[in-house]
């Protein structure tokens, strides 16, 4: 069983290009940009767990759930329940010609052929095969193949940022009751809110401060024992892992391409956040090098990559003030 009319596509981030596959299938009209700016995903997070001892992460943990309640689309989500509640839900869903949105660990994905641990990776369930699910992931090109049981483990996972607990969530009305300018108002105030709260939320430091915290403890990480990884995963998170490059910057920049007009906003807000995804990259072109070397050299990358860190913090400082200030 498959939902004869979806059509998968890939994508530059596995929620945003999610949202965009259900855009399609329900003739919304998004594109990828724009599902992840209505959704206001961008964000900031930094923290000492998970697969590194130092972590950092470019969105935010509402970007699903916030497309849908920015556009006024109904939907249904839950998580903690036993799998055999959480699966039945899914079927049911299916049953109805509905795809159902999965919050699970790559390490599990068998077609993914992993060693680490990373969630919640989000895609799309559109079918069962016998023992296996068909899963609309934005990683590859075409639908794949998972042996049940090994979703099971994907789903249930204790990785990633904080545990999936089987979560999942359907679109139960698709009509949208919000139109798309009002929508993208909301959602660029959201993002400008979260990106200049001095709350911690679900991470030791997020936004502004969170960058800054970052860009302060940088010169420390040669003191880790596993200072490389940490570099690594921080390049990894910054310009790979469906990040759309840039830190999830670039992706921004292309939302407020589209919707800057309408919202009255000078051209030049666009342009200087397509600088900043810029800076992101060169950043994480730093880290990458301070992954691949040691000693003095590997402190050295380490400070410069400081002095990078900082001077984006003061960026999206100004950036950010200037947006709420617009709106």
């Amino acid at each position: 069983m498959q939902l004869s009319e979806y059509t998968h596509a890939p994508g530059a981030h596995c929620g945003s290009a999610s949202l965009r596959n259900l855009s399609d299938y329900y003739d919304w009209g998004f594109d990828e940009s724009l599902c992840f700016g209505l959704g206001a995903g961008l964000g900031f997070g930094y923290y000492d767990r998970g697969p590194a001892s130092r972590l950092i992460m470019g969105r935010n943990g509402q970007l699903e759930t916030g497309f849908f309640e920015m556009l006024g689309i109904d939907y249904e989500e839950s998580s903690g329940e036993s799998w055999e509640t959480a699966w039945r839900s899914v079927e049911s869903a299916l049953a109805d010609d509905v795809p159902a949105m999965l919050f699970v660990d790559l390490y599990y994905l068998d077609y993914f052929g992993t060693d680490t641990h990373f969630g919640p990776h989000i895609l799309l369930c559109v079918g069962v095969d016998g023992d296996d699910v068909l899963l609309s992931d934005s990683e590859f090109d075409t639908i794949q193949r998972l042996p049940r049981s090994h979703l099971r483990d994907a789903w249930d996972s204790d990785y990633g940022f904080g545990p999936l607990d089987n979560r999942w969530l359907v679109v139960t009305d698709p009509t949208i009751e919000s139109g798309r300018t009002m929508a993208a108002r909301k959602a660029v105030r959201r993002t400008a809110e979260f990106m200049l709260s001095s709350e911690e939320g679900g991470w030791q430091s997020q936004g502004v401060d969170g960058i800054q915290r970052f860009a302060e403890d940088l010169p420390t990480w040669t003191e880790l024992d596993d200072a490389s990884w940490c570099a690594r995963f921080a390049y990894q998170n910054i310009e790979r892992r469906g990040t759309g490059g840039g830190a999830f910057r670039r992706l921004y920049a292309d939302f407020l391409d589209r919707v800057g007009t309408d919202l009255g906003l000078d051209v030049e807000v666009s342009e200087r956040f397509h600088a900043v995804a810029d800076e992101w990259t060169e950043l994480g072109d730093t880290l990458k090098r301070a992954s691949e070397t040691d000693g003095a050299e590997q402190r050295r990358l380490f400070e410069v990559a400081s002095e990078q860190a900082t001077t984006l913090a003061d960026r999206e400082k100004r950036l950010f003030i200037e947006l709420r200030a617009d709106l």
